[in-house]
């Protein structure tokens, strides 16, 4: 599986960070553990043309100047294996740089993610999944329930990432955003 995701700054990180530790500390979770840093994904695929990738997203990004993102809440994908996460809010420049990364790396993927098409895609950054059931969600919200749920990040790099077997992965490629104001 190949996806193109964006970490978190430091500061994002380290409360992100804070939250999973809360979640195992009170719940065992630790299926989150496998990544590893707080990120949000831009668009995944089983398959992906890496080659043909590379110069489309180096040119999307020397284009897209860095700019803040925000989240605030908790989230629920709900179903058999749930995900808590955090929201990110969708605004202009973060679904302008969105659908740019879709239109154009679409073409050279195979099996995308159907959910991370631009009217179905909800950014969020993952608190638990793998290792949260319906029974124990109660423990894993109350958890973080008493937790700050907002944070500022500011996105400087879109990062090509493969990994097999739900592991960690390897990054291929990392590209910087265009080094403009981001505006926090």
């Amino acid at each position: 599986m190949y996806a193109i995701i964006s970490e978190l700054n430091e500061t994002a990180t380290v409360q992100v960070m804070h939250l999973w530790r809360e979640l195992n500390r009170g719940c065992g979770l630790e299926g989150i553990f496998n990544y590893p840093t707080p990120h949000f994904t831009w668009f995944s695929a089983e398959e992906m043309d890496v080659e043909r990738c590379k110069p489309i997203l180096e040119m999307i990004t020397a284009e897209s100047p860095s700019f803040a993102v925000h989240s605030v809440g908790i989230g629920l994908f709900p179903g058999e294996a749930p995900v808590l996460y955090l929201p990110v809010v969708k605004s202009p420049r973060l679904m302008m740089l969105h659908r740019s990364i879709w239109d154009q790396i679409l073409p050279y993927a195979q099996e995308a993610n159907p959910f991370h098409s631009p009217n179905d895609w909800v950014p969020h950054i993952t608190l638990a999944m793998r290792d949260l059931t319906p029974e124990n969600l109660p423990c894993a919200l109350a958890a973080v329930a008493g937790e700050p749920q907002e944070l500022t990040s500011i996105v400087q790099t879109v990062a090509l990432v493969k990994s097999e077997n739900q592991s960690t992965g390897e990054t291929l490629a990392v590209f910087r955003l265009a080094d403009e104001g981001a505006g926090l």
